[in-house]
């Protein structure tokens, strides 16, 4: 038999450390790759016939604002906007008329297009901003629907 103070005995329980460190990392990172694995969620597969809802818009009303806040406020409730007619898009000029006419509901197409017809105000600074910096969509009225 071996003693405790015989070199081959101590150099095996030596080695032994290491080997059982080394099986003990594998099963924890097994066990945790398992772990997260079973947290993921599978993946759903939608009803065949199921008709996907829209997004229903309500358009704010800008009239008698600042160009200014009034783009602020139709960028704010998602929608993108447009300027026509003669006078253009400066921060100081009035908005007169939209279309849509506010509290219409919409389908969120992106960003559905608001067109304003400003009215001159103040300096006109600058370049005019005719459009909305990120564009937008087209615009397609809601039947029946509920806003949301």
């Amino acid at each position: 038999m071996f003693r405790a103070s015989d070199p081959s005995f101590v150099s095996r329980r030596v080695l032994t450390l290491p080997r059982v460190t080394a099986v003990a990392a594998a099963v924890l990172l097994v066990s945790a790759t398992i772990s997260l694995a079973a947290d993921k969620p599978s993946a759903h597969k939608p009803a065949l016939h199921t008709i996907p809802q829209r997004q229903v818009m309500t358009v704010p009303d800008v009239r008698g604002q600042l160009f200014v806040f009034a783009s602020g406020i139709i960028e704010d409730g998602g929608f993108g906007w447009k300027v026509r007619g003669s006078v253009g898009g400066y921060p100081a000029n009035l908005v007169v008329s939209q279309s849509p006419k506010p509290g219409s509901h919409v389908i969120d197409t992106g960003a559905p297009a608001i067109t304003l017809v400003l009215a001159q105000h103040g300096a006109q600074v600058g370049e005019p901003q005719n459009r909305s910096p990120y564009g937008a969509s087209v615009i397609r009225p809601a039947r029946h629907a509920k806003s949301g």
